[in-house]
């Protein structure tokens, strides 16, 4: 991978190079060395983008599959988990971002739909958010 798909794949999923970093559970800097070309990018980082990206196109899928209802997401990593358990690690900013994909794509069916937030929901082992009758 070259320097300049780490940095369009990583703005792509919404990510600042610290959230990045933090992920890898490396330092800023390296990072920023990386998207300089300043050093090689081992295939662990092409591997966590693959299943952040994974992560975005599943979730903006079964929100897709909810239309045409308001599309929910969260604030914050916490209350993110805590609707979607399977996706624990996966920061909520990938959430905000397959609903913004979702959003568009309503649009272009011409759709209606709104991005809102998300109701707190009780923890559950599924892929996505709890269920109610």
């Amino acid at each position: 991978m070259e320097a300049l798909e780490l940095m369009a794949r990583r703005e792509a999923l919404g990510l600042d190079q610290a959230t990045l970093a933090g992920l890898l559970q490396w330092e800023i800097v390296t990072v920023v060395d990386f998207e300089a070309a300043k050093r090689d990018i081992p295939t662990l980082v092409d591997a966590k983008l693959n299943e952040l990206e994974l992560a975005r196109d599943t979730i903006a899928g079964i929100l897709e599959d909810t239309l045409p209802a308001d599309l929910p997401t969260y604030a914050n990593d916490t209350a993110f988990w805590d609707a979607w358990p399977d996706l624990r690690g996966i920061p909520a900013t990938i959430h905000r971002v397959a609903a913004a994909d979702a959003l568009r794509s309503a649009r272009w069916a011409g759709i209606h739909a709104r991005i809102v937030a998300a109701q707190p929901q009780p923890s559950t082992t599924g892929t996505g958010p709890t269920s109610t009758p």
